[in-house]
């Protein structure tokens, strides 16, 4: 029918009517919700001891008999609470009403203020879903629920403190009718001494077979009952515990003691975020720093330095990290240089802010897994009146609390926690140097607020949170801030337990100058020693025995100096032979040295490998584009074709530049020497549009290069991979001074020396003594092999590098490299 035709009729009244319906609701959509809304028995427990938690019990007790006959059926289910209960008008306009705005408007709980955590209306369809009848009672604490009752039920509350309230769930499985016909029975007594909370009584459980105890149910209480909630021992007045018998047979929270963990670990670290103010305390243990120092004094034993002296005995030692996330601190912690935060832009108020994912703070307690520090542990643990005997004990309590969980008011958030390494330890202990941070030697949490932390939302599927913005800003905030720099203050603390340079030193010093070590004199060295005693003391007696007795007595001494000659022969031999296996030995190190090269070229090719990549992509688009225009056939297309090939000769001519970079690196021209002049050489691959110039112009940085000219004849290519290497960790570094990117080359003709520096951050105090070393860096992501490389490429043609010590920039750091080539 037409609008007109529909017209028509309305101006005829007497031939149109118009009534209005409600939608009606069949009573039995309870028991079909039900089935398709709550999957099992365990999600329906699971979202009933929720609802305990939301309304801010300590104590939630859950009683399951299978085995006992009632009026409404076989088998009772008894869950009882001890938090706020509620109230007349609780019970009828929320309780009683599916999908209610509750805990929408009120997203925290009035005592405790928890986050609240069940869903709308899953708790009532849960009860259905374990059993046909329900018996409800409940006493409010209304002084606890002020905010959320009004005038009438406090009035109420007065008059009766106890309510009762039953439901048959049959009734709406039978019913034919609505769903608003089918009736609860409400009940109302006054009680002088009233129990306060709720407590559920569901018989005639709805399948019997499903709580039969076996190892798998087990299994899935541990993991999906007690596993939602903090197994640490909580000493905060809002703790939350439940406990499950099921047919006579207890299970609790399996609880990780706290105190337990913290004496036996070597290493603490505490953390707290406070809007983006963040604080890290890490305090390393005296037994921690005995077992470092007693893994040096082994290895310099090895290295003939028996004899040692500890200057001060080593104690507890703490670090406080204070870092205000919204202001500069890359220069403070240049491996962090990368952190970017996300922004979260508010299109109804039409402004851009930070994504805060909430104030939070968390423990971690490291400890290796040896005997050694399991023994220690025993010990210390005696030492504190601890009831434990034996180490396979102690390794069981560690095992059961190794992990790091996730919580948001001791709620725990599924599926951070063990067997889950979301701090990425295990990646970051394979790509740093040895460290005590390890999947199965850490054990802690984090705990959110649960109010500050309200953005930050968790998957409906229970995989974790939803990684949005404030999702985002969570993890780079826990894992690549936190986590690193706790990492890195144990790589650098062990850094103190080495020894910079082992050489042929008579004395050295760890690099804390703490220990000191001089070198005992070798079995061979004490033997020589004595031999050339016993020699001299043969010759000086048979000088003058000639003379005062019989001639016998001289053969014979004549014949001990023959025996000393001899053993002095065989002495030299073994001389040879240690000489031989010492070639052999610094042999295979040369052999390792020459890869050396190979390595520091990949790492130019690794830093040109974006530029290749783009000359790739451009020389694609060039040539599909003007394949297209080709097809077309116009003027205008076939013009336009022509400049684009034009543009595809241009990138070749890149291309061509950073294969003409490249090439006197390659392994046929390894070999050539030819006169360089240094200067003119620098300026040719840093300044104008060589590759290396290119890079340095896109982040803004100015290369400057002085100094008169300086001929020195050596390999081109490798001059290229010395040079490359440290123009590329300067680039890496001005990008931190946004004000003058600026990289310094100073050439000193007469004391053939070169002088580089730039404007960056300088060289972090913590590695002042390890820079040269293998695997020292401060980038997140460094190989630390850079500077390595170049020490070892300038041994290899009579060079040297080191860092001036004697100046320093404006934040305090000594900042320059010089390179000698006249030693």
């Amino acid at each position: 029918m037409g609008q007109s035709n529909i017209d028509s009729y309305i101006e005829n009244e007497d031939s149109f009517k118009t009534e209005e319906y409600g939608i009606s609701v069949a009573a039995r959509i309870i028991y079909q919700l039900g089935e398709q809304l709550i999957s099992d028995e365990f999600v329906a427990l699971a979202e009933l001891i929720k609802n305990s938690y939301d309304a801010d019990c300590t104590s939630v007790r859950i009683n399951i008999d299978t085995k006992v006959n009632t009026n409404n059926g076989q088998g009772r289910i008894v869950i009882e609470d001890n938090g706020n209960g509620m109230t007349k008008s609780l019970l009828t306009n929320n309780f009683l009403r599916i999908a209610t705005s509750f805990k929408t408007v009120h997203k925290y709980s009035p005592f405790f203020r928890r986050r609240t955590l069940g869903e709308k209306g899953l708790g009532r369809l849960s009860i259905q879903r374990l059993g046909n009848y329900l018996s409800l009672t409940t006493t409010p604490r209304i002084d606890r629920i002020g905010e959320i009752v009004d005038e009438g039920d406090e009035a109420f509350a007065k008059e009766y403190n106890e309510y009762h309230l039953s439901i048959n769930w049959n009734d709406f499985k039978e019913s034919d009718g609505d769903v608003e016909n089918v009736k609860a029975k409400f009940s109302y007594v006054s009680n002088q001494e009233p129990r306060y909370g709720t407590r559920l009584v569901i018989e005639g459980i709805r399948n019997l077979d499903f709580w039969y105890l076996n190892r798998k149910l087990e299994t899935r209480i541990n993991s999906e009952i007690f596993g939602m909630v903090n197994p640490f021992e909580q000493k905060n007045k809002q703790k939350f515990q439940i406990n499950l018998i099921i047919d006579d047979v207890a299970f609790t929270n399996k609880k990780i003691n706290e105190s337990l963990l913290d004496i036996m670990s070597e290493i603490r670290a505490e953390f707290s975020l406070n809007k983006w103010n963040l604080e890290i305390r890490v305090l390393f243990k005296k037994r921690y720093l005995d077992r470092l120092l007693n893994d040096l004094l082994n290895r310099m034993r090895g290295k003939g330095y028996k004899e040692s002296e500890i200057i001060k005995p080593y104690e507890d030692f703490e670090q406080v990290i204070n870092i205000n996330l919204m202001e500069e601190f890359a220069e403070d912690f240049p491996y962090l240089k990368d952190i970017k935060l996300q922004k979260k832009y508010h299109t109804n108020s039409n402004f851009e802010e930070f994504a805060h994912p909430g104030n939070l703070e968390g423990k971690l307690f490291v400890s290796d897994q040896t005997s050694e520090v399991y023994n220690a542990s025993l010990l210390l643990l005696q030492e504190n009146k601890s009831a434990f005997r034996t180490l396979k004990e102690l390794k069981a309590i560690w095992q059961s609390a190794v992990g790091v969980y996730l919580f948001r008011n001791d709620f725990r958030i599924f599926p951070y926690g063990p067997k889950v390494d979301w701090l990425g330890v295990t990646s970051r202990s394979q790509r740093l140097k040895a460290n005590a941070l390890k999947e199965h030697t850490i054990s802690g949490y984090v705990q959110l607020d649960s109010i500050t932390s309200e953005n930050l939302e968790e998957q409906t599927n229970r995989n974790g949170l939803i990684e949005d913005e404030y999702g985002k800003n969570f993890f780079i905030i826990t894992s690549s801030v936190i986590a690193e720099i706790i990492t890195r203050l144990d790589i650098n603390l062990r850094a103190t337990f080495n020894i910079s340079d082992i050489e042929n030193n008579e004395i050295i010093q760890s690099n804390d100058k703490n220990v000191i070590f001089k070198r005992v004199l070798s079995g061979a060295e004490q033997k020589q020693v004595l031999l050339n005693e016993v020699k001299q003391y043969t010759h000086e007696l048979s000088s003058v025995a000639s003379s005062i007795v019989p001639s016998d007595v001289t053969m014979k001494l004549k014949r001990i100096e023959e025996k000393i000659t001899k053993i002095e022969e065989f002495e030299s031999k073994d001389k040879d032979e240690r000489k031989q296996e010492e070639f052999n030995f610094h042999k295979k190190i040369v052999d390792l040295k020459a890869l050396v090269g190979l390595a520091g070229q990949g790492m130019i090719v690794e830093a040109m490998t974006h530029e290749l990549h783009r000359i790739e992509s451009n020389i694609r688009f060039y040539a599909k584009t003007s394949k297209e225009l080709l097809k077309e056939g116009s003027f205008n297309s076939l013009k336009e074709a022509i400049e684009y090939q034009d543009n595809i000769i241009q990138e070749v001519v890149f291309l061509q530049q950073q294969l003409e970079h490249l090439e006197p690196t390659y392994k046929k021209n390894s070999i050539l020497l030819q006169e360089i002049n240094i200067t003119q050489f620098i300026r040719d691959l840093y300044t104008g549009n060589a590759p290396m110039a290119q890079k340095a112009k896109k982040i803004n940085a100015k290369v400057y290069v002085s100094g008169e000219s300086m001929l020195l004849t050596a390999n081109k290519g490798l001059l290229i991979t010395i040079f490359d290497n440290l123009f590329i960790n300067s680039l890496f570094w001005v990008e931190l001074n946004s004000e003058a990117r600026e990289i310094y080359f100073s050439i000193n003709n007469t004391e053939k020396r070169i002088t580089i520096y730039d404007s960056g951050p300088g060289i972090h105090p913590t590695i002042i003594n390890t820079l040269f070393q293998p695997y020292e860096s401060m980038k997140q992501d460094g190989r630390g092999l850079g500077l390595y490389i170049v020490k070892e490429l300038l041994n290899s043609i009579n060079g040297s590098i080191q860092l001036n010590k004697e100046d320093k920039n404006k934040k305090g750091n000594f900042f320059k490299f010089i390179i000698n080539f006249n030693s």
